[in-house]
């Protein structure tokens, strides 16, 4: 039986490091947004958010980073993931399973996690340099990822086992959000969990034919 995950709950300093990077976020979001984001400097987000120079880099290594960095959280949460469950349920259907349950707990947040996330998706599609740095960013997070997947796997399943299994979750995911956004912005009723369904069924149908 897979045991039960309890919820990480962060002490008082880490919620406000988390409240501190949130509004850097939607700063840097802000700005971008208004005068581009070649046009915008870190000492120009800092002082909109009302820190230092100092603080933003203690909460970001990049001005890219800032504009996706309080959605990086999945990648610590999979980590968690891989140590509470056995071996033989990390497969396709277990990790799969575990982005869907993201995915749920992220849009039922609230509504203003849902805004921001529309924005930051429609930032990085209309802006060349930040759609290759977000590029950059996933292939590092699977590869860190992947490390972690195989060391769980050792001795049960092969390295290109555990990178097939992560980039084949990845891209469904990826997927599914691009689309959300792209039907929203047709104005089209778009539910990002039933989206992520369709899409996963998609590459069943591809792995089998």
């Amino acid at each position: 039986m897979t045991p039960k995950t309890q919820a990480r709950v962060p002490d008082l300093r880490e919620r406000r490091r988390q409240e501190t990077r949130l509004e850097i976020s939607e700063a840097a979001l802000t700005l971008f947004e208004r005068q581009g984001f070649a046009a915008t400097t870190v000492d120009e987000i800092a002082r909109t958010a009302g820190v230092s120079s100092s603080t933003f880099f203690r909460c970001f290594a990049t001005k890219e980073e800032s504009v996706w960095g309080p959605d990086r959280e999945l990648e610590s949460d999979i980590v968690e993931w891989l140590r509470s469950v056995p071996q033989e349920d990390i497969n396709l259907s277990g990790i799969e399973a575990f982005y869907e349950r993201s995915l749920q707990r992220l849009l039922t947040g609230s509504e203003t996690t849902r805004e921001r996330i529309l924005r930051t998706r429609r930032l990085i599609a209309s802006d060349d340099h930040l759609r290759a740095a977000a590029f950059t960013a996933d292939a590092l997070a699977m590869c860190r990822i992947t490390t972690s997947v195989a060391e769980r796997l050792r001795g049960l399943r092969s390295e290109s086992f555990a990178r097939l299994l992560v980039e084949s979750a990845g891209v469904v995911s990826r997927i599914a959000f691009d689309t959300w956004v792209r039907r929203i912005e047709r104005g089209e009723d778009a539910d990002l969990v039933e989206i992520y369904r369709t899409i996963r069924t998609d590459l069943r149908e591809i792995v089998v034919t």
